[in-house]
């Protein structure tokens, strides 16, 4: 199996993203220019995957890339949004403080050979975050503070639940006894 397959291929040019996104979510002015940049990230996203599972091109990188570029491309959007004062402090660091943990415990179970598919709430939590990055990114335009308040305690309350559940798929193997 090729290393560098059509799916490992949106992975990278999603990954590539974050850097016109950058400057673009700076000012308000390019907002829209930045929306459709993320909403093509984001349908890669879609697409990687449904690729790489129909065509049987599933490599161990994509997996690794799928989720770092994710956490990397929305992290990175919610820290300019930070930075513009467009989401609360409190809210990015619940969003980074646990794609760190469940990396880590993705990380920790994957040492032990457990393979950890992202659940549910995850994609629920990522779900919610796109349309929160949508809103906000939309925000110039239309009269949606209501709702992007409504969407930033939504998504920090389902990522947390997500965590947990994380964490829940952890716990039979913290308590093994290993070699080290």
């Amino acid at each position: 199996m090729k290393l560098w397959n059509a799916a490992n291929i949106l992975t990278l040019i999603r990954l590539l993203m974050i850097v016109p996104l950058f400057p673009l979510s700076i000012q308000k002015e390019y907002y829209w220019i930045a929306l459709i940049l993320f909403w093509f990230a984001m349908i890669t996203d879609v697409f990687d995957g449904m690729i790489a599972r129909r065509y049987n091109m599933v490599t161990n990188l994509g997996k690794f890339m799928d989720q770092i570029t994710d956490k990397l491309l929305i992290n990175a959007i919610f820290l300019i949004f930070l930075w513009s004062r467009e989401l609360p402090l409190w809210f990015v660091a619940i969003i980074i403080l646990r794609d760190i943990f469940v990396s880590g415990i993705r990380m920790f179970l994957a040492s032990k050979g457990v393979v950890v598919p992202a659940n549910v709430w995850g994609k629920m939590k990522t779900l919610l975050q796109t349309i929160l990055i949508s809103a906000v990114y939309l925000s110039p335009y239309f009269s949606l503070n209501l709702l992007i308040k409504i969407l930033v305690y939504l998504t920090a309350v389902v990522a947390l639940y997500s965590g947990y559940t994380y964490f829940l798929h952890a716990v039979p193997y913290l308590t093994e006894k290993g070699d080290d």
